[in-house]
């Protein structure tokens, strides 16, 4: 389990990558880089947790999907 302040790393870094990409990045792709950024910092972190966090930061920033398939989709 993830305290507050790791979830809230997550998705600062997080939201920091998709603003980087401003003409989307694939959700694999993102979850993957933050997964390589922070593994140190948050070493019980998993991509569980990415996930879950991917889709607080889709709905509280704003984000949409350009492309939303079963295993495929890309976030601005």
């Amino acid at each position: 389990m993830l305290t507050n302040n790791e979830k809230r790393i997550i998705e600062n870094t997080m939201e920091s990558q998709i603003l980087a990409s401003p003409s989307g990045i694939n959700t694999r792709t993102l979850m993957r880089a933050v997964h390589r950024i922070l593994h140190t910092r948050i070493p019980n972190m998993n991509m569980h947790h990415i996930a879950g966090i991917l889709s607080w930061v889709y709905k509280s920033y704003g984000h949409h999907f350009l492309v939303r398939t079963p295993g495929y989709s890309i976030i601005v």
